[in-house]
């Protein structure tokens, strides 16, 4: 961990652009789904969307990028997060992550940090939040 942290540390991960060809890709990388509201203007429109809505898989991989970049092996083993989703993710929108830091604690002789996280678009309209925790190596 590179940055000192103490409570109200605000870590800011990079901007993701949402792209058509990313959500597609996305969804058949990850997913190995075809045809979905996620992947298919048509599809979505079949079901009463204006749009292709991104998956919040997406966010939740940013929320990853965000709290490996800045916690690495504490993340990745032992890290925990919750995340509900507050606002669609459309083509175009710009999605950046964050984690505010509301806690460090020592527990059973680890230091444990646990953050308030979020994704906002282009127009600070929160579009998912939730707490994560992790402890530090």
């Amino acid at each position: 961990m590179g940055k000192e942290l103490t409570l109200g540390t605000c870590l800011d991960g990079r901007p993701h652009a949402i792209t058509a060809e990313k959500m597609i890709a996305f969804e058949r990388v990850i997913w190995h789904r075809v045809a979905n509201v996620h992947s298919d203007p048509q599809e979505a429109k079949r079901v009463g969307m204006s749009r292709m809505i991104a998956s919040g898989q997406n966010q939740l991989a940013f929320l990853h990028q965000l709290l490996h970049a800045h916690f690495q092996e504490g993340w990745n083993h032992g890290g925990r997060i919750r995340v509900r989703w507050t606002c669609p993710v459309y083509v175009g929108d710009v999605i950046t992550p964050k984690a505010t830091v509301t806690k460090i604690a020592m527990d059973g002789g680890r230091t444990l940090v646990e953050l308030d996280i979020c994704c906002t678009n282009q127009s600070e309209a929160t579009t998912a939040v939730g707490t994560a925790r992790v402890y530090l190596t």
